[in-house]
């Protein structure tokens, strides 16, 4: 491996990954304007990823006898990759989330695992040299067996089906808070979780001993591959790095939802009074028609609290906020697209009047409420 690392694309790599995550851990770490808790635990990520970068910098530019104890701790941190995205992911969906010493459990098997490191910690800083320069002619950790490389393999898969499952649980609770959804932030963590399952397969590429001598550039190659997708997000999405809207209370299954509606004072005729009370408001008012409407403005404008308005579009109406406000809009726009005198109009400019703001919003909206395009429907029209 000590040849295939000297390739300069290899050095590329190494110089711009060192860079990238160096600088991406002091804007995260320090700049005020993003100092918030999900960018916290991101930086703790990338501080991860800079721990390999550091190493592999530090040999290529011929550093290692003057700092040869930063060597060798770049594996126990793989342990740390997963509880960092985890929290990273929880800070990111739920509001006001904050470590807690339970937590700390998360971080468990880095610290077991840095006991097995000790030993090696313990030795001179000739003898981690070898052991470094001998791991990449070799491609074979310190002594490290792959049961262990299996476990920190598995570990990594659970916490990606975790953090999944938050990001999922975000995306279900924007169809009820919101009537127009953002994608950019859930696409972003969508991308980001399924990056982060690099550095898991990298472990697979080490069980097959036809990669094994590749590991080191194939898991550097990686760690590359999301800092520069990071730097990109910082550069041209920076509102990715604020906080996040319309962030979950508490992450909620359908069944905790539903035992949490069945413990509510909120009683059938009130329920029902209320769906009356919103039938009216939209009839008269016509709220839909605002294109950024949320629940809680919709809350405060017709007077119900919002977790009972929600509550009983969920189970009177058995359908989601997002659903509720666009089967409006696209009864309007059904009107609108029959309305002889407004023949001239194109079918986008009505669906903005009806209170849709993208097109692919309200092409996906029309085709779900009335089982056609727009224009089909307005082609029916006409010729009935």
């Amino acid at each position: 491996m000590l040849q295939e690392i000297e390739y300069p694309i290899n050095l590329l790599v190494i110089v711009i990954g060192f860079f990238l995550s160096s600088t991406l851990m002091l804007f995260l770490f320090f700049n005020k304007s993003v100092k918030n808790n999900a960018n916290l635990f991101l930086g703790g990520l990338i501080f991860v990823f800079f721990a390999f970068f550091l190493q592999a910098f530090l040999y290529r530019f011929h550093l290692l006898e003057q700092f040869p104890y930063l060597l060798a701790l770049g594996s126990p941190a793989l342990f740390l990759l997963g509880p960092f995205a985890y929290f990273y992911f929880r800070a990111c969906t739920q509001k006001g989330y904050r470590l807690r010493p339970i937590d700390g459990l998360h971080l468990l098997p880095f610290f077991v695992n840095f006991l097995f490191f000790i030993p090696e910690l313990l030795k001179s800083g000739e003898e981690r040299i070898a052991d470094y320069i001998a791991f990449l002619n070799s491609g074979e950790f310190f002594n490290q067996g792959e049961w262990e490389l299996f476990i920190k393999s598995m570990h990594g898969i659970v916490y990606f089906i975790i953090s999944l499952r938050f990001i999922l649980l975000y995306r279900k609770n924007l169809s009820n808070e919101t009537a127009v959804i953002d994608t950019t932030f859930h696409r972003w963590m969508l991308l980001l979780v399924s990056l982060l399952a690099l550095p898991v397969t990298c472990i697979w590429f080490y069980l097959n001993a036809d990669y094994q001598r590749f590991i080191i550039l194939i898991q550097l190659l990686s760690f590359f591959l999301i800092l520069l997708s990071i730097y990109a997000a910082a550069l041209f999405k920076p509102e990715l790095f604020h906080r996040f809207p319309h962030q979950m209370l508490i992450p909620e299954s359908s069944e905790e939802q539903k035992k949490k509606y069945e413990s509510s004072n909120l009683q059938e005729l009130q329920k029902d009074k209320y769906i009356e009370n919103l039938s009216t408001y939209f009839t008269k008012h016509k709220p839909y028609l605002l294109p950024d409407l949320t629940l809680s403005q919709l809350s405060e404008q017709i007077n119900i609290p919002a977790h009972y308005l929600s509550q009983v579009i969920n189970e009177k109406l058995e359908c989601t906020f997002l659903d509720f406000i666009n089967r409006y809009r696209v009864e309007a726009a059904k009107t609108k697209l029959t309305n002889p005198k407004l023949s001239h109009y194109t079918i986008m400019a009505i669906a903005y009047e009806a209170g849709f703001n993208s097109k692919s919003t309200f092409y996906a909206a029309f085709k779900k409420f009335s089982g056609m395009t727009p224009s089909a429907y307005r082609k029916q029209a006409v010729v009935g």
